[in-house]
């Protein structure tokens, strides 16, 4: 991927998860665990000298986790709005932080895998983002975590209703798994709809990238857990491991079958990739939307062997850091919103330099 044309602020935009991740289908997974501190009020309910008061108590032991690669804490007020927008983007969460302020904070670490949100709606949201399909692993990191804040803080806690968090809904684990998945054959075909059906978990929800189930931005489906109450870590992790590999495996027989298909039956998916090829190659701007439905497309053409001159790995990357915060910081954050368009297609334009067509 292409080098920053400025120095990008320090640590934030440095994260990139996504520069070894060759998978074709399981793009992504994120691991939340929602915790709260005893004898506190809920942040929403808390006085700012409160709240810098849970910063101080957290800060101090998040900063010693031996399992993070040099933690640093960012304060709300210090950072831009970029910056707030990165991590939105980077960590795929469906909450805004564009509104954080004085009172909240943010600890991340140089591997760009772990985020702490301070006083956002919980006390303590401690996430995990997992590229390589390790849920468990994943989960795992963030219970060391979870453990080591717990010898100086007491959580709130419920024997009927477990832990307590601002959401009722998200009482019990404090719990939330999304499971991010690239299915463009299943989508294209029709076949999704029966396979979810098929499948079907009350506890497991579909949405897309941005939290609307209607809008499956770039192919991606989301799945993630209903319920954090009445169920164990376990049950919720094995849940969506379950659907998950399911749907994997349903979307690679799929590949397969396209792959074999006449040639007369491909005409309308050919044409799709190969408009996209055109787009992203030749558009002078391009919008967020327009640019992940295009590489969604690139990237099952590659898969099915109808380009070649590029990698899922740098395709995942395109697709991750194209959004508008990555291209900020790749640029040093000196583009205007009128300029961003282009400048996204130059940045895709280099990035696919050397692709090829083959139908």
């Amino acid at each position: 991927m292409n080098e920053p044309d400025h120095k990008a602020p320090p640590l934030i935009c440095r994260q990139n998860p996504w520069s070894h991740n060759a998978n074709t289908i399981w793009l992504a997974s994120t691991i939340t665990l929602n915790r709260n501190i005893e004898k506190f009020n809920f942040p929403g309910k808390l006085p700012t000298d409160k709240r810098k008061q849970i910063i101080s108590l957290i800060n101090r032991d998040l900063l010693s986790v031996e399992h993070l690669k040099n933690p640093k804490l960012m304060r709300a007020e210090d950072m831009p709005p970029v910056e707030k927008e990165f991590l939105v983007e980077h960590f795929l969460t469906s909450q805004s932080f564009h509104q954080t302020h004085i009172g909240e904070a943010f600890v991340l670490d140089e591997t760009g895998e772990f985020l702490a949100v301070l006083n956002l709606r919980d006390h303590v949201l401690l996430q995990w983002i997992d590229t390589r399909e390790e849920l468990e692993q994943a989960w795992d990191n963030l219970v060391k975590i979870e453990m080591k804040l717990n010898k100086t803080v007491n959580f709130a806690f419920s024997s009927k209703f477990g832990f307590l968090a601002s959401d009722p809904a998200q009482c019990g684990t404090g719990l939330i798994v999304h499971v991010f998945l690239h299915l463009p054959a299943l989508l294209y075909t029709g076949r999704l709809e029966e396979i979810l059906k098929k499948n079907k978990d009350e506890g497991i929800e579909q949405t897309g990238l941005q939290g609307n189930p209607h809008e499956l931005i770039g192919d991606i489906v989301v799945f993630h857990n209903n319920y954090t109450l009445g169920l164990t870590e376990e049950n919720i992790l094995a849940s969506l491991r379950t659907l998950a590999t399911k749907l994997v495996v349903e979307e690679k027989s799929m590949r397969q079958h396209l792959k074999l298909e006449k040639e007369s039956k491909l005409a309308e998916i050919k044409d799709k990739v190969s408009r996209a090829y055109a787009i992203l190659l030749h558009s002078y701007q391009i919008e967020t939307v327009e640019a992940l439905e295009a590489v969604s497309l690139i990237k099952l053409g590659l898969d099915l062997n109808w380009l070649q001159g590029i990698t899922q790995t740098a395709l995942n990357e395109l697709l991750f850091t194209s959004r508008r915060a990555h291209l900020l910081c790749h640029y040093g954050q000196k583009l205007t919103q009128e300029e961003l368009p282009h400048r996204r297609a130059e940045f895709i334009h280099k990035a696919l330099k050397g692709v090829e067509l083959l139908i």
